[in-house]
């Protein structure tokens, strides 16, 4: 006779199967949350959450605004988190992350072998932060939360994720294991906590707690601020384009901006898109406001609303009032007052009366001329200016401006 059945245990093996299955369907679970997120609820305060779940960002945006922001909080939830477990989010959550698996599985298929040379996460984390403390954080848009949000917002912010998808491909997992900031970031916590409880452990008196710094650490920091002086340097305020409304000072928005799309997507006149090659490569991608069909509405913030580094300050409508975006500049020779037509148009559709019109004795014709002192460069007299292709009236930074 055979003896009582043994209970159904699984192996370890098993075990080992249903827990990664179980962490997939966890993970595309996320993966499709976000993107609902980041698509089907455009125009809401939800797309912000995506990249604030980054306590990269949120590590990056405090040390170089010097500010708290509730939606940091988020970010430093995580960070929390990623202290008592390694790299949880990158195991459980990040979308990112999983498209980079998914290319990666196909990149070993097809006989691809993993890089083993290249380990870069960590100096990134250490260059980026050690500029934040001087307010220009250089490599904080490297987020893959950001990345993954930019991908979303429109056309050529794609092209980030289509280069890791085909870096994973080409060499299995370099991404994750050795480039990715946020992964990197959470390593560092995690040694750091670590470190801490061996302290306890051993029994050692808080006061004698010390920190190992290694070589590449000090190096790390010291490269990190010298990048940031040297790109601080080199920005020329000539080249500055026109921002969305409270936006920080332009250094400092460039190192500050993730180029995460949420200004983009939030934006219900489809005046912001990505800045390509004209304003230089410091500035590519970063959000920028073009008046060619519509204006920024009056009492609208919501680009401020669901900003997640603090490259725009969150203003009410009375306080955007305040900071002017630009102001405007007329060009006679291609305005049809000065080829004796007859238009109104500007100072029809200017929200704040802020133009008006008088007699030039040296144009020998009425001209606009602008009262800076009302004017808040909303763009509504460039968007209505009948004149094509070039518009008469264009708002321009203020630190451009020669006046109307």
């Amino acid at each position: 006779m055979s003896g009582p059945a043994e209970p159904n245990r699984l192996s370890e093996p098993a075990k080992g199967v249903r827990h990664r299955r179980g962490r997939l369907i966890v993970r595309g679970i996320c993966l499709v949350a976000v993107i609902a997120v980041l698509v089907a609820a455009r125009q809401t305060h939800w797309p912000v959450v995506v990249a604030a779940m980054s306590p990269f960002i949120a590590a990056g945006s405090i040390l170089a605004t010097r500010t708290v922001s509730v939606i940091a909080s988020l970010g430093l939830a995580v960070g929390f988190i990623a202290l008592l477990r390694t790299r949880w989010f990158c195991r459980w959550i990040c979308p990112l992350g999983l498209c980079a698996d998914g290319a990666s599985h196909m990149g070993r298929r097809c006989g691809r072998k993993p890089a083993t040379r290249l380990s870069v996460g960590r100096w990134i984390v250490l260059l980026t932060l050690a500029g934040a403390c001087l307010g220009y954080p250089v490599l904080l848009w490297l987020d893959p939360l950001a990345i993954f949000s930019g991908a979303f917002a429109a056309g050529p912010a794609v092209i980030p994720l289509l280069v890791i998808l085909a870096l994973s491909f080409t060499w299995p997992h370099i991404w994750c294991s050795r480039i990715c900031a946020l992964g990197a970031f959470q390593d560092m916590l995690s040694s750091l906590a670590r470190h801490v409880r061996r302290r306890t452990e051993e029994g050692r008196r808080p006061q004698r707690w010390s920190l190992p710094v290694a070589r590449r650490t000090v190096l790390g920091i010291g490269a990190g601020a010298v990048l940031a002086s040297a790109a601080r340097l080199a920005h020329r305020p000539a080249s500055r384009p026109l921002r969305p409304p409270g936006a920080i000072d332009e250094p400092e928005f460039l190192g500050v901006c993730v180029r995460c799309g949420n200004c983009i997507r939030a934006c219900p006149t489809r005046i912001i898109e990505p800045s390509l090659s004209e304003h230089g490569m410091a500035s590519l991608l970063t959000p920028v406001l073009q008046f060619r069909e519509n204006y920024c509405l009056v009492d609208c913030t919501k680009c401020m609303e669901v900003c997640p580094s603090g490259a725009l300050v969150r203003l009410s409508a009375e306080g955007k009032a305040s900071k002017p975006i630009g102001l405007p500049q007329v060009d006679m020779n291609v305005c049809l007052l000065g080829a004796d037509r007859e238009c109104a148009e500007c100072r029809r559709w200017c929200p704040h009366e802020a133009i008006r019109y008088v007699w030039s004795e040296s144009e020998y014709t009425l001209i606009p001329q602008i009262d800076p002192q009302k004017c808040t460069g909303c763009g509504a007299c460039e968007a209505v200016c009948p004149t094509k292709p070039n518009k008469a009236i264009v708002v321009v930074p203020l630190g451009d401006s020669t006046g109307g």
